[in-house]
């Protein structure tokens, strides 16, 4: 019978999560976005160049990444994901970090959105992102 309960504690915790802090909220995104626009101009050929939009939780950091890859996180903190915990870019020693400026000061890199320093322990939220040439396409 104890193995039993156990099993089915073992279960509850990896269907719905045992720690508050590997949840975050999952929000519906389906953004198309003509980021080869003159709005764009910071992001679209600039490596590591990143612009905010709206969307997802705290908004949307659009990053321009090698061989016209695009990566799109999510602008909340995964330490406290909220509207007011958000994260901003920063340049360190000609690295791009982006950084919890607002609550927790952790700092993550804008290359894939682990952490480098603070409480934050899991890595930026990342969206699905497909570019046809033109048009960015976000989903998750």
């Amino acid at each position: 019978m104890k193995h039993i309960i156990k099993v089915l504690l073992l279960s509850i915790c990896l269907t719905i999560g045992c720690n508050k802090d590997d949840a975050f909220p999952d929000v519906y995104i389906n953004e198309s976005i003509y980021v080869t626009g003159p709005e764009y101009i910071g992001v679209y050929n600039n490596l590591w160049g990143y612009q905010m939009e709206p969307g997802g939780v705290g908004g949307l950091i659009i990053v321009q990444g090698m061989n016209s890859e695009f990566i799109v996180y999510d602008q909340a903190c995964t330490f406290e994901a909220s509207q007011e915990c958000l994260i901003s870019g920063e340049n360190n020693n000609n690295d791009i970090i982006l950084a919890c400026k607002n609550c927790c000061n952790s700092k993550f890199v804008i290359n894939d959105g682990s952490v480098i320093e603070g409480p934050a322990n899991r890595a930026l939220k990342r969206y699905n992102s497909y570019f046809d040439g033109t048009i960015l396409h976000i989903t998750n």
